[in-house]
């Protein structure tokens, strides 16, 4: 099933980011990324992910902040 980036979160080292996806269902989810500065090879794969499936783009943000230690300071209002 195909996903699609709604939002990319960077943290502000730059180095981790968060993306909140939807599926072809209508459903959200979210998965870490790292890059390494000094290396121009992109994101890689990287720390919690969302193995739940959220009803929506606010539930699927408000779990990563819940789970990502760097995303506390995010608004809780925020939309994407």
């Amino acid at each position: 099933m195909k996903k699609i980036v709604v939002e990319s979160i960077n943290d502000d080292t730059g180095m981790f980011c968060i993306d909140i996806v939807t599926s072809e269902s209508g459903k959200f989810s979210f998965k870490g990324f790292r890059r390494d500065q000094e290396d121009d090879s992109g994101w890689y794969p990287y720390g919690p992910q969302s193995d739940l499936i959220y009803g929506s783009y606010q539930e699927a943000l408000d779990a990563a902040v819940r789970t990502i230690s760097w995303l506390e300071n995010f608004p809780s209002d925020h939309k994407s």
